[in-house]
């Protein structure tokens, strides 16, 4: 909105507010949904309520999603008109008229621009991928799974009665790690992502998961988030079953790889609106040559190879990458991505249900069940 409108809606009161005549339907709806806002959240039209507040029961309504989160944010700034951090009930319809005009130059601008582009070639307005972040509801999966896993660990650690080094031991005996001779209680392929062997190996789980995975909460939600985080679980608990099937399974690994790797996933949906897209492309391919590398090199080249199951790793990146192209959120939707998607969820559900058969399927490839 220009500077001058906006300071013309500044001046105005209750009794030379612009009438809703002049307003179209749903700008006229707009308004009477602030003031019912208003009057369900501030029973006194005399009270002035911190800006801060506004904006946070604001952004939990249906109707903010009309305008972007940055947008919103500005436009309740300018309506405090005595900077004081406080909006009154004028105030606040000051920012409802303010915002309906957005919304009505908005949707003008995009008719306006649907009329001169060919059918074919229609797209709406350009998001901004960083104008998504938002805290409202707060990201709490990753919290709440770093919180189970290390009150866990803990637990793990005062019933062993051992001495924790950075590298171990793992509770071998818990019900919760990946048996491969108890392989029939099938809960052990998710539940395996609770158990860890060492602080190191806790630790950088934890720091992954929660840096990388609060980037994606806050954007795509908490159980988006979840659902790769589990489809990565899983995926890594199979693909090291199929490839090393007398070894134990811990940790988080494949939940973590899955989250990590669906950051591709992500710039593929939403690369024009990315800001900083060609680094974080960069930053994923690195992350990618860096650990084939040291997979290959500790599988291979390492005259004492460690214990770590790089099979689980490469399950939960390829589970990442197509969860992720099929449930992220999708900030401009073009055709061909409809195509992405469904090849990416086909592909993830041949990929696990393969997995499952030739885990139920050879009994003789296994050793045998306790």
């Amino acid at each position: 909105m220009r500077e001058k409108e906006f300071m013309a809606l500044r001046g105005t009161t209750s009794t030379s507010r612009l009438t809703r005549r002049q307003l179209p339907p749903i700008a006229v709806r707009h308004l009477r949904v602030a003031e019912e806002f208003w009057s369900k959240q501030y029973a006194d039209k005399n009270r002035a309520v911190p800006l801060v507040v506004v904006k946070e029961r604001l952004m939990q309504t249906r109707d903010a999603d009309a305008l972007p989160n940055g947008l919103v944010t500005q436009l309740l700034r300018k309506a405090d008109l005595n900077q004081d951090g406080y909006l009154n009930f004028e105030e606040f319809m000051t920012f409802a008229e303010a915002s309906a005009r957005e919304s009505r130059s908005r949707q003008a601008f995009n008719r306006a621009a649907l009329s001169v582009v060919p059918r074919g070639e229609r797209t709406v307005e350009k998001r901004s991928y960083l104008q998504e972040y938002k805290c409202c509801p707060p990201a709490l999966f990753m919290v709440t799974a770093a919180l189970v896993e290390i009150g866990v660990f803990i637990f793990y650690v005062y019933d062993m009665g051992k001495p924790i080094t950075s590298n171990g031991p793992a509770p071998l005996y818990s019900p919760l790690i990946y048996n491969p001779y108890r392989r029939y209680e099938a809960w052990r392929y998710v539940s395996y992502a609770l158990i860890h062997s060492g602080y190191m190996h806790l630790t950088m789980n934890l720091v992954m998961q929660t840096i990388l995975g609060l980037l994606l909460e806050l954007v795509h939600g908490w159980w988006r988030v979840g659902l790769i985080y589990m489809s990565g679980v899983l995926a890594g608990s199979l693909s090291q079953s199929l490839a090393m099937p007398r070894a134990y399974l811990a940790g988080a690994s494949g939940g973590v790889y899955a989250i990590v790797y669906a950051h591709l996933g992500n710039l593929l949906l939403n690369w024009s609106e990315m800001e900083f897209r060609w680094l974080q492309l960069v930053l994923c391919l690195g992350l990618s040559v860096g650990d084939v590398s040291m997979a290959l090199w500790d599988t291979y080249g390492s005259s004492t190879p460690s214990n770590t199951g790089h099979l689980a790793h490469l399950g939960g990146a390829v589970a990442g990458v197509l969860v992720g192209i099929y449930i992220l959120r999708n900030l401009k939707k073009r055709r061909w991505e409809k195509y992405c998607w469904w090849v990416a969820l086909v592909l993830y559900f041949i990929l696990i249900g393969t997995g499952i058969i030739l885990n139920a399927s050879l009994p003789d490839y296994f050793p045998p069940s306790e």
